[in-house]
């Protein structure tokens, strides 16, 4: 077996689709080789039924590289750009150390739990933070 399939094959992603949110549970290694395959099975979920938000559970996240992070953040943009809102879950440790030193942490709203994310998602979406300017012109 080659390395392609091996990491592919250890890759899940479980969309459960509720009225008005996603919840995408995802385990495995989120890496180059399974990275675009969560983004097309939540694009897909999301061009489905226009929710209002997407809930990430990453609790079985066993490894995550940079075209992982590339991903949640062009999912965390989508997200934005469709007026919902995205929320990350269970982060494990790893992740959230990646998030951390990135700078990224900040950019993405976390909960502790699916249900806490779910609540999250549920209300109205944030705009993002206005632009600020020197005005010591």
């Amino acid at each position: 077996m080659d390395e392609q399939s091996d990491s592919t094959e250890r890759f899940t992603v479980t969309i459960s689709l509720h009225e008005d949110y996603i919840v995408a549970r995802v385990a495995g290694e989120l890496d180059y080789q399974t990275s675009e395959l969560l983004h097309r099975q939540v694009k897909d979920a999301w061009e489905a039924t226009h929710p209002l938000g997407l809930v990430m559970d990453l609790s079985g996240v066993t490894f995550c590289d940079s075209m992982g992070i590339g991903v949640l953040v062009l999912l965390l943009k989508q997200s934005r750009e469709q007026h919902s809102n995205l929320a990350l879950s269970n982060i494990p440790p790893l992740l959230e150390r990646i998030l951390t030193i990135t700078g990224l942490r900040t950019a993405f709203q976390v909960e502790a739990s699916v249900e806490e994310a779910v609540q999250t998602v549920q209300a109205p979406p944030q705009p993002d933070p206005p632009k600020t300017t020197n005005a010591d012109g």
